[in-house]
Parts: C-alpha cells; structure tokens; sequence
C-alpha cells in the first residue's frame, strides 16, 4: 500500500450543499397484542396473559389506544392498504 493519503481540499468549492431530503420509510406499521395479567404457574415461570386489547402504531404518526382486536384488525388493514395506495402513485413509503 502506499504510504501517501489522498486529501481532498473543498476549499474553493462553488457548490451548496442539498436541502436535507425526507426519511426513506415515513411508515412504520406495528401491531402489538397488550398484555393482561400475570401469575406464576405451577413450575415458578411468570406467564402473562394476552388480553383481547391491542395498539396499532405507525410512524407516520398514527397511534391507537387499546382497542378491542377485531377493529384494531381492521384500522390495521385499512392504513396498510392507505400505505399501498401512496407506494402506487409514486408517493415515498
């Protein structure tokens, strides 16, 4: 290898530097299950039920309390078709 270190001076550069661009995923779709109560099973394990809530989370800023399952289902489906419906027209994810 050679023992010279190639440096690069901008210092008589004319160019301005880019505008800062959007994040390349502005989704992020999580489904998550809350959990109910927990015991200690008969083997000294901690179980932890899973409860008939759950939260849907985007990074696009769409957040759900805990709704009962079934709709939080649906709201899921619903904002991944809406993700689906921005990729198609040439929208960023």
């Amino acid at each position: 290898m050679s023992e010279n270190r190639f440096t690069l001076d901008n210092s008589n550069a004319t160019f301005t530097p880019s505008e800062p661009r959007p994040p390349v995923h502005r989704h992020r779709l999580r489904f998550k299950n809350v959990e109910g109560e927990s015991w200690t099973g008969p083997e000294g394990h901690t179980l932890r039920a899973l409860s008939d809530l759950t939260i849907v989370t985007c990074a696009c800023g769409l957040d759900t309390d805990a709704i009962a399952s079934d709709d939080a289902r649906l709201v899921y489906e619903e904002h991944r078709n809406l993700i689906r419906d921005e990729i198609t027209a040439g929208g960023r994810p």
